[in-house]
This record gives C-alpha cells, structure tokens and sequence, in this order.
C-alpha cells in the first residue's frame, strides 16, 4: 500500500484558481453601443444551462470556492448565480471587481495578487480577451498537453481554466501554478 505523501510547510500554502469566461449572453440592446448597454446584457437561455452545466462540472471535480471575483458586467454575475450552490453550508464571499472588466490581464493578476492569504479556492467570472490572455501565460507550456490544447483554439463563453497554485497570493504567477484541467466546449 502507498504510503501518504509527507506533510510540507508548503501544504497549507496550496490553493485552486478557477478562471472562468461569462457564459453566451444576448448582445447590446440596437442603438445602445455604449458601456452601459454592454454592463447591462443578461445571459441568453442557452447560457444559463451551459453556466449551470459548467457549475456541476465543477462540484464533481470538488471544487468549492471561498471567494468569487466578479466583473460589474451583469452576465457575469448572472453566470455565477446559474453555477448553482457549490456547498450546503458556508456561502462563499463574492466582491464585485471593476478591474476585470476591460481592463487587461495584468489588472487580473494584480487583482489576484492582492487577495487575502486566508482565501485557498477562487473562481474569477470574467471577459475575453483579457481573461484568455491570462489562461494562456500561466498556463505557458502546458497547452502544448494533449488534454489541455483546446487552449489553443480559444476560450469560449462558459469555459474554465482550473489551475493549482503553490505559494501565497502576492507571489501568483506561471513559475508558481500548474494548469490541472480544461472546461471548455
């Protein structure tokens, strides 16, 4: 029988980051191009299921975040809400984050730099291109995996990037995460 691997200092230290894009929502309302309109498009339908689809995914593969990151955008917080419960006893807590709406990559990571030591499993509900953009550096040589090359084509809406992270939050990048897994469609 193996043997349990050895307790490190670095145990405690092991967190999970899910990087999610918003699911399918309806475009701008015609003659509202702006911002606002944009900020304001609901999930389609075919989104919520596939939002909620992507939310079972993820409680059977036994992810249960303690802190979601959210854009201002309604349909990211609306993919949120159609995950679905990922516990029956502690809500996680869910801040709404101006810079991950069209603000870059590097506002994500700096967004995720400054999180608190005491969240271990994050969800970030977000946008493209920047999100992708994001997968794609700290994922780094891993999409050349044949299980996770469907990086290569894009992210679409509702897809994930699930990534184990060694190391505190301030110190988050490629050298210090690994690309466990793919949700995409």
């Amino acid at each position: 029988m193996p043997r349990p691997p050895k307790a490190d200092g670095n145990a405690a230290a092991r967190r999970t980051l899910v990087l999610m894009r918003h699911a399918e929502a309806f475009p701008a309302r015609h003659g509202d191009p702006g911002p606002s309109g944009d900020l304001e498009r609901p999930l389609t339908p075919s989104g919520r299921r596939k939002a909620h689809e992507r939310g079972t995914q993820l409680r059977e593969i036994g992810f249960v975040p303690d802190l979601v990151l959210i854009s201002p955008a309604r349909r990211s917080g609306e993919t949120y809400a159609a995950l679905g419960p990922f516990s029956t006893t502690d809500a996680p807590h869910v801040r709404q984050e101006a810079g991950l709406y069209e603000a870059g990559a590097g506002s994500i990571l700096e967004i995720l730099r400054e999180i608190p030591e005491t969240a271990s499993n994050i969800i970030v509900v977000g946008h493209n291109p920047d999100l992708y953009h994001l997968v794609l550096d700290l994922a780094g040589d891993a999409i050349d995996d044949p299980d996770k090359t469907i990086l290569n084509r894009g992210f679409p809406t509702a897809s994930a990037a699930w990534f184990t992270v060694e190391g505190p939050w301030h110190e988050l990048a490629r050298r210090r995460v690994a690309l466990a897994r793919v949700l995409c469609t």
